[in-house]
């Protein structure tokens, strides 16, 4: 199959265009922070960059590329794939006019609906071509598959409590329960899959018991995790265990992880591959410790407090870090894919630097109450980086497919 002319080779492109849409709407999410003309309500883009982010881009490569992965043949023929992805596709160009515009109303509730009716369509027809699939791989994919579902009940939700309870803790907790799901459920399982999925189709030995436990233990702990994104609200006691014991059984994963990783590295000879593989599993570890540390009473209550810097740092690191990183990873060794080197450089260090900025400027507000002086400008200046390095990897993207 000429990956040229290829579905899959389109749909990337489409899911790349959404990225650097997102990005640019960061940017303007902190230029809001330095100047005071941008027209548009702050909320409001920021609903639109979130969307844009899980689901323009992270949902559309991860189906992509779990197309690709197990069945290209029907992904590249398939008319009825065709069809819903394009209808994916325009829902979510309407989000990102209808967001800016009017924030979570009228059209934008009926874009977000249609899209999650049609991903529905969608997923069921990929577990349906994955039901034969007895690898560990097929395994993890349709379990992310069982957590969108379950993630996208709480959007289903949210409209109705916002309606009857007005903007409460329920409502907040409602969009956590999605985050969380579509962050720890969705992507961690389908990502984690495609990668387990490289690594058969090499013909690498990974021990069983390594990819058993592995995916009992993420499995295990991913429900109860749910419990750290209540912890900023007023909570029984019970739950910050619920809490601590979740993130104990994800610590203990990480064994599996990184036995899997120091297999994965060894069949990479890529350089600039290795090191986004580093940032990849760095970022996942930090993420883990990170909500280890959270489950703590006394570390909760001034990380809610800091919110702008902590909180930011940690989607920013799922997102961009690990989310993000792993995808171009995938798409590289899955596929063959080869991006424009200066864009993935400008893409990396974006990353880094903002991810090093918002979590000094927290941890100097949380331990001497003083931090950077110009932090929005500083933020604004290292975010730059990533959307212009991806322009740069959407413009060269078709000449440097081999």
């Amino acid at each position: 199959m000429k990956l040229e002319n290829s579905t899959f080779f389109t749909q990337v492109k489409t899911a790349l265009f959404f990225f650097v849409f997102s990005a640019f709407y960061g940017l303007i999410l902190r230029l809001t922070k330095v100047v005071d003309f941008i027209p548009i309500a702050y909320n409001n883009l920021l609903q639109s960059h979130s969307h844009v982010t899980f689901l323009g881009w992270g949902f559309l490569a991860v189906i992509s590329l779990v197309g690709f992965a197990f069945y290209p043949k029907i992904l590249d023929q398939s008319m009825y794939l065709k069809r819903l992805f394009y209808i994916m596709v325009v829902t979510l160009l309407g989000m990102l006019i209808s967001f800016p515009i009017q924030g979570y109303k009228l059209f934008s509730i009926l874009f977000l609906s249609i899209f999650l009716i049609v991903s529905y369509l969608y997923l069921f027809r990929i577990y349906k071509e994955l039901k034969e699939h007895k690898s560990y791989s097929s395994k993890f994919i349709k379990t992310a598959i069982l957590y969108y579902l379950l993630s996208s009940l709480a959007i289903w939700a949210i409209a109705i409590v916002a309606v009857k309870f007005g903007k409460t803790t329920l409502y907040y907790n409602s969009i956590y329960f999605y985050l969380h799901f579509l962050y720890n459920g969705f992507f961690v399982f389908s990502l984690f899959g495609l990668l387990i999925k490289y690594l058969e189709n090499k013909q690498v030995v990974v021990g069983e018991e390594l990819l058993k436990y592995f995916y009992l233990l993420t499995n295990l702990s991913c429900i109860p995790a749910y419990a750290m994104s209540l912890l900023w609200s007023e909570v029984p006691k019970y739950v910050y265990f619920i809490a601590f014991f979740a993130a104990i059984i994800q610590l203990v994963s990480l064994y599996y992880l990184f036995s899997i990783k120091r297999i994965f590295f060894k069949i990479i000879s890529s350089r600039q591959l290795k090191l986004i593989g580093i940032i990849v599993f760095v970022s996942y570890f930090l993420k883990i410790i990170l909500q280890l540390i959270s489950s703590f009473p006394v570390i909760i209550k001034n990380v809610v407090a800091l919110k702008h810097y902590f909180i930011i740092g940690y989607i920013h690191l799922f997102t961009l870090g690990f989310m993000s990183l792993i995808i171009l990873l995938l798409l590289s060794i899955i596929s063959k894919v080869k991006f424009n080197r200066l864009g993935l450089n400008m893409l990396i260090l974006g990353i880094i630097l903002s991810e090093f900025v918002l979590f000094f400027q927290g941890a100097s507000l949380f331990l001497f109450r003083n931090g950077i002086a110009n932090i929005n400008m500083l933020l604004l200046l290292v975010s730059a980086l990533m959307p212009f390095g991806l322009l740069l990897i959407l413009r060269t993207f078709k000449r440097t497919v081999k």
